[in-house]
């Protein structure tokens, strides 16, 4: 058999400790190959030394048979080699166009002159944005988009490289279930011409549907590699955690107590309009909706990042007025973010230190900080988190997953009453998506409320007691556990009203079944 890539004996190090040790990887033209594993297994820091990012510290690399001497990421680009990090890299202040043609904008003569040939630039990029069913001008800027549109942006930039070879790391992380489908339905057609994709993820329903092999690792090893058909879901679980995981979704049933936040008519510059929901004491609200339908400006307004232009928000029937994040926390909201680099950590800062950052007061005496009492009360959330590190550690040398991890511990720190959750498991495996979910319980037993947004609709109607589902910047449906159902959810947020009901999930794209 024929392979396009061949790593062999391939180790690396960081700080002494093995991230990767003596793999072996093989890939066979055309086919989608699967790399999945727990958070920190070396998935991320494989591709990134196939694609030249890293540096492995033993081993070789061999594209169609060969040998790759000193690969670096230019010299891979020339095989056909393309990869799409789990970080969005474009840049803010240029439009979509620019980013996605920048450094090889296509040139035409005209007399005696060459001159950038913008007519060819946004033709492309239009019928990338139309493949993707993406409603954006070329020429919007990045900086006004959501990170879902980012994320499809970021993705069309290296398909439209007419790569031979594309690597994936989570792709799908932040993208809504329309356009994870545009992306399958082009891996597909990438099949079908001889690409090859390798596609890491922790959705296994996904990997499921798509893959035609999988390499599963565990603590930077591989334990198993083997033709999708032949396994089920458990046996990649196990395989993958080292153990079983019986409950992907735990629901603790509490008891739901009183009213705790009340958002009236809450606006903010045509972004959102007319917003209205409870949330009350021991519940968890989920809010979902297609990218773009103003479910990240809902939880920025709400924590004070934007300053509400219109409505009112009610906190233990109380009226309060909430225009910057310290007013949010001074009303016991948190929000965790789901843009771990601009937004949630700081990379130069340790683990224990990103943690306590957002409550020195707890750990500050006579105006100094008792160093003794941060490692103690971050440890218990490291440990609790199930973050490898030590808290000494630096924040830079985590992978994605645990980034999250301390996202989440940052903000638990604080013991907020009210817990903004901004796509809180994405890009995580499934034992640590578990282990949100139970400290997520533990945030109900504590008598606090959690608002969840998430484009993960069987994390939504596992997890919460209601839904609420945007459209257009506008709450189109409130729906009551009883009543969750993919189909439901996907008809309302793609615009269906009430009194449409010959209008099916089919009419509007199709999803896996229900978990």
């Amino acid at each position: 058999m024929k392979y396009i890539i061949e790593m062999k004996n391939v180790s690396k190090q960081f700080n002494g400790n093995f991230v990767l040790k003596n793999i072996d990887f093989k890939v066979t033209t055309g086919e989608v190959h699967a790399i999945i594993g727990e958070n920190g297994a070396g998935k991320s820091t494989l591709m990134k030394i196939l694609a030249g990012a890293v540096k492995a510290d033993t081993g070789e690399i061999l594209i169609n048979g060969e040998n790759v001497c000193n690969p670096n990421e230019k010299l891979m680009k020339t095989f056909g080699l393309e990869m799409i990090y789990q970080d969005i890299s474009l840049f803010p202040d240029l439009n979509v166009a620019e980013n996605i043609f920048i450094g090889r904008r296509p040139i035409k003569n005209l007399s005696f002159i060459k001159i950038i040939d913008w007519k060819k630039i946004f033709y492309e990029t239009q019928y990338y944005l139309d493949s993707f069913d993406l409603k954006i001008h070329p020429k919007t800027l990045v900086k006004t988009l959501s990170i879902g549109q980012q994320k499809v942006i970021e993705i069309i930039k290296v398909v439209s490289k007419n790569a031979t070879i594309i690597v994936m790391d989570e792709p799908t992380s932040a993208l809504t279930e329309q356009e994870k489908e545009n992306l399958f339905k082009m891996i597909l057609e990438f099949k079908k011409i001889n690409i090859t994709t390798i596609f890491i993820s922790h959705n296994l329903d996904e990997i499921k549907r798509i893959a035609d092999s999988i390499t599963i690792l565990r603590d930077g090893e591989i334990v198993e590699i083997c033709r999708i058909d032949e396994v089920n879901t458990n046996h990649l679980i196990k395989q993958m955690a080292g153990k079983s995981v019986k409950d992907r979704y735990p629901k603790l049933n509490v008891s739901i107590g009183k009213e705790v936040l009340s958002i009236r008519n809450l606006g903010y510059k045509k972004r959102i309009n007319d917003i209205n929901f409870t949330l009350k004491k021991g519940e968890i609200i989920g809010i979902t909706g297609l990218s773009g339908a103003g479910r990240r400006t809902l939880a920025k307004t709400l924590f004070g990042i934007y300053k509400p232009t219109e409505g009112s928000i009610y906190i233990n029937q109380k009226p309060v007025t909430i225009r910057s994040s310290k007013d949010a926390i001074a009303s016991s909201i948190s929000y965790i973010t789901s843009n771990v680099n601009s937004e949630g950590l700081i990379d130069k800062m340790s683990i224990s230190n990103n943690i306590s950052i957002t409550n020195l007061s707890r750990i500050t005496r006579f105006g100094f900080i008792n160093k003794k009492d941060e490692a103690n009360s971050t440890g218990r959330l490291i440990k609790k988190l199930g973050i490898k590190q030590s808290g000494c550690d630096n924040v830079a040398d985590l992978s994605g997953g645990n980034k999250k991890k301390v996202i989440l511990a940052k903000w638990l720190y604080v013991n907020s009453k009210i817990i903004i959750f901004d796509e809180p498991t994405s890009g995580m495996d499934i034992s640590s998506k578990v282990d949100i979910y139970n400290i997520m319980n533990e945030i109900l037993r504590s008598g606090a409320s959690i608002i969840l947004i998430s484009s993960d609709l069987p994390e939504l109607i596992g997890m919460c007691d209601k839904i609420e589902i945007m459209c257009n910047g506008e709450i189109k449906k409130e729906l009551k556990r009883n009543e969750f159902s993919q189909e439901k959810i996907l008809f309302y947020a793609s615009g269906g009203e009430d009194n449409d009901h010959k209008q099916t999930l089919g009419d509007i794209f199709t999803v896996g079944d229900n978990l």
